[in-house]
């Protein structure tokens, strides 16, 4: 009995390490959101550790160069305060200026943020445009009207 109880003692300790050993790897890799006020009040806070901005791209900050394959532009919250972004990498087919982006990467010493991955924001509603839903009804129309002759 008392060797029963042991065995289980041992047990429900090695089950409680793994699990906070778990949960202490997924906070430890957890990337938050920040916005670029946040960075921008305490920098040294964010410096060289991995974080996620939340921010629109600002209009005229856009830099592609195809041979180098890295995008430059400015992430900005209210267009006063910027933080400049630096990505090595295929720049997003969805990438537009004054479009949302989250950017997820490092802030280094000089301020800029060096991005790992750009996310691109984009609506969740898809709607077709009243010509093209026009075009399709009148190209309908027409299969129906020929196969009836």
């Amino acid at each position: 009995m008392k060797r029963r109880y042991i065995q289980f003692a041992i047990g429900g300790a090695i089950i409680a390490a793994i699990l906070i050993g778990v949960l202490y790897q997924g906070v430890q890799s957890t990337v938050f959101f920040h916005t670029p006020h946040e960075i921008l009040a305490s920098p040294e806070q964010f410096r060289n550790r991995t974080i996620r901005i939340g921010a629109l791209v600002e209009r005229e900050s856009t830099a592609w160069d195809p041979a180098a394959v890295q995008l430059r532009f400015k992430v900005t919250e209210d267009s006063r305060t910027f933080i400049p972004v630096v990505f090595n990498g295929v720049k997003p087919d969805m990438y537009r200026e004054g479009q949302g982006v989250v950017v997820e990467g490092q802030l280094d010493d000089q301020g800029v943020f060096q991005a790992t991955q750009v996310l691109v924001k984009h609506s969740e509603e898809y709607s077709v445009e009243k010509s093209s839903y026009a075009d399709k009804e009148n190209m309908y129309k027409t299969l129906v009207n020929a196969t009836e002759r």
